[in-house]
């Protein structure tokens, strides 16, 4: 064998063995190039903090909000709550308004009928159904009731009082 030949088959051998020695070997981590480690731990670290407080600020907020939802939640109750009672309420009064109808034949009866019996009629009526009463006054031609109400004065003023009241901030029902 020739010393070329030799070589030929040496040096890749040698070439392996260095390759494997080297792979052997712990590296040392070598720091990137124009990065400082300590100074990106640094940062990250305050960022994390940055985060945190940020997290905690949103946690409050959130508190905040679920506070001022029930807050809102309860207001909204009490004001549909008010709501329903102004509603019951105008309904009461746009009913105490409105008078019914009477029967136009009872109307003529009373109209018919001599003062001082029609005025103790009116208050028996009165006590029995307001309503109707002021209905019925209200139906009469003006100089009739008011003969009934002047007698009606004569026995009981304060029930006339109220009855003229009553014909006097009522309206007649729609047909």
């Amino acid at each position: 064998m020739n010393l070329k030949s030799a070589l030929w088959i040496i040096a890749p051998l040698a070439l392996s063995a260095g390759v494997i020695w080297l792979s052997a070997q712990d590296p040392k981590p070598q720091p990137a190039e124009g990065v400082k480690v300590g100074e990106l731990a640094e940062k990250l670290q305050a960022r994390e903090k940055a985060v945190g407080q940020r997290e905690a600020e949103l946690r409050e907020l959130e508190q905040r909000l679920t506070t001022l939802q029930g807050t809102l939640d309860r207001e909204r109750a009490d004001l549909t709550a008010r709501e329903k009672v102004i509603k019951d309420a105008t309904e009461k009064l746009q009913a105490m308004r409105t008078r019914p109808s009477i029967d136009p034949q009872l109307v003529r009866t009373y109209e018919a009928m001599d003062p001082i019996p029609g005025a103790k009629a009116l208050k028996e009526l009165a006590q029995l159904n307001k309503e109707v009463a002021v209905s019925l006054l209200a139906g009469m031609q003006p100089k009739k009731a008011a003969r009934l109400l002047d007698q009606l004065a004569g026995t009981d003023a304060k029930l006339a009082a109220v009855l003229s009241e009553q014909v006097g901030i009522t309206r007649p029902k729609a047909a």
